[in-house]
């Protein structure tokens, strides 16, 4: 591809995506120019996705086009992508390395291929290693370990690698994805730093990031994508607070629903940590009532909910479900104890060529199943109860799940901790990936069946909230920065929110927070 050396690294030139009726981007328009970084921030659905993998050559738009230092360049696989000078370091770090293989072999991928310069040559593949590591200034840090299996790294550490070999490979452009995401404040700073020596160099830049303190530092210019539209493309200087109202839109959705103040603790968290990093936080849940919880994506939402089922070990203070310690080892300690979670991710949730009934009852095996054997009779009975509770369309019990909808899927994952055994329902992201109309049948049906156990509720999108919460706790970097009853929460007071340091959060006792809503007096 012949460079025009006037022409903007990257210049996306009315991008549109669609998946079947869904439109995810619609006529995206921007540019980054050489040795410019540019920041691209969105909330959770915003199109950040869809963009960098038609930009990586993973899918192809479905309209418009994408031109590299002038030319038109459309990549259909991620190799083409990386022919026109464009390299991506994605979140998911397991993308970007090979198990199994050495570090070593790892840094120096492109070449490891057949044809490759260092095909089978261990001692030329461990000095190129050493270049590529110390180019990107990890040279002592790797030096001990490129001999050891890329797996045995942190991940930190493997997110480095992916990092430096997207360097060596002298890209026009490189798209970093969440690079900081899992990285401690020392590494973040290392990243960052090797950032302003790329642009220094003449690279050009997309900086994705939910950290808006990092998006201020080092970038020039911040794409605001909302809905899949660039809502703002923002010159520096600019203040995290401005960038966060930009990515909400303007005055939330009114509430559709009666505030409810709750009863007696259901869950009480003294003292917790979302994360490592983190402030330490209270949270008590109440019976009646459906607790909230939204903040930019990686704010912790996730780390909290998995350590609350057992699924990630307990970072700090102490547990109680209903006046009880409740120290969950695992998420099977969790449902015996009567805590469920309906996990972010769908797919990793089903079988699609397993029956309705089985994923209903597949939380409480043993309470279907007679002498060891699963009783069909039993399963139907309760499958057949939370099809009905749920409003769940489809062909029945016995037919398979694959053969739902998206939206009627997640009403059988939602409606089957409803059984009458669950204390404490937990929802990660709830309303992801269904329709509207699913989406508000899923809101109702929480706030109907929430009268004796307690519900919480995370998503990063503050509307989804709204149409099912009595109260919002807001976190930010991993800790609690304020906490809202539902019918408060406004536009600005929730970028105030999303934007403040977290800190130590006491949350108030039970007689305080039902005369904070007004149903006890003094």
């Amino acid at each position: 591809m012949t460079a025009d050396v006037d022409a903007p690294a990257l210049a996306v030139e009315r991008l549109s995506k669609r998946y079947g009726p869904v439109e995810v981007l619609r006529g995206v328009s921007f540019d980054v120019a050489r040795g410019e970084v540019v920041g691209l921030v969105g909330a959770n659905g915003a199109g950040k996705s869809p963009l960098i993998k038609i930009r990586c050559g993973a899918v192809a738009a479905s309209a418009g086009q994408v031109r590299i230092a002038g030319a038109v360049t459309n990549p259909a696989t991620v190799r083409q992508a990386a022919r026109a000078g464009v390299q991506t370091v994605h979140q998911e770090i397991g993308a970007g390395v090979i198990p199994g293989a050495t570090v070593a072999e790892n840094l120096t991928l492109d070449s490891l291929a057949p044809g490759g310069a260092l095909w089978r040559s261990r001692r030329r593949t461990r000095a190129a290693a050493r270049e590529i590591a110390a180019a990107a200034g990890l040279g002592a840090d790797l030096e001990a370990v490129l001999d050891r299996p890329i797996e045995e790294l942190p991940t930190s550490e493997r997110q480095q690698v992916v990092i430096a070999r997207a360097l060596s490979a002298r890209p026009r452009l490189l798209v970093l994805d969440e690079p900081t995401a899992t990285l401690s404040t020392r590494e973040s700073e290392r990243v960052l730093a090797s950032v302003g020596r790329m642009a220094a160099a003449g690279v050009a830049v997309l900086y994705v990031s939910h950290r808006l303190a990092e998006i201020e530092r080092i970038c020039e210019r911040v794409v605001v994508l909302r809905d899949g539209v660039v809502q703002r493309d923002v010159p520096a200087p600019f203040v995290a607070r401005a960038l966060a109202e930009a990515m909400l839109g303007g005055t939330l959705s009114t509430l559709r629903h009666e505030i409810r103040g709750g009863g007696s603790p259901v869950l009480e968290a003294r003292g917790v940590r979302a994360r490592p990093d983190g402030a330490p936080f209270d949270l008590v849940v109440r019976a009646g009532e459906v607790v909230g919880i939204t903040g930019l994506v990686g704010s912790g939402q996730t780390e909290l909910l998995e350590q609350l089922y057992g699924a990630r070990r307990l970072l700090g203070g102490t547990l109680s479900l209903r006046g009880r310690p409740y120290a969950p080892q695992s998420p099977a300690d969790a449902v015996r104890a009567g805590v469920g979670l309906v996990a972010e991710s769908r797919a990793e949730q089903i079988v699609p060529t397993w029956s309705v009934r089985r994923h209903v009852t597949l939380p409480r095996v043993r309470a279907h199943s007679r002498f060891g054997l699963m009783d069909p009779r039993l399963e139907r009975a309760t499958a057949r109860r939370t099809l009905g509770d749920f409003g769940v369309v489809g062909p029945g019990a016995d037919a398979e799940l694959g053969d739902l909808s998206g939206g009627n899927q997640q009403k059988v994952l939602v409606g089957r901790w409803f059984d009458g055994h669950s204390t404490l329902v937990l929802l990660d992201e709830p309303f992801r990936g269904v329709d509207v109309g699913a989406r508000a049948d899923i809101a109702a049906h929480l706030r109907e069946r929430a009268h004796d156990i307690g519900l919480v509720v995370a998503s990063s999108d503050p509307a989804e909230i709204l149409q099912v919460a009595d109260r919002v706790v807001v976190m930010a970097d991993g800790g609690v920065s304020g906490e809202l009853r539902a019918d408060q929460m406004t536009t600005e007071e929730l970028s105030r929110l999303l934007t403040t340091p977290a800190r130590h959060s006491r949350t108030t006792d039970a007689r305080e927070n039902r005369r904070a809503f007004g149903l006890e007096t003094t």
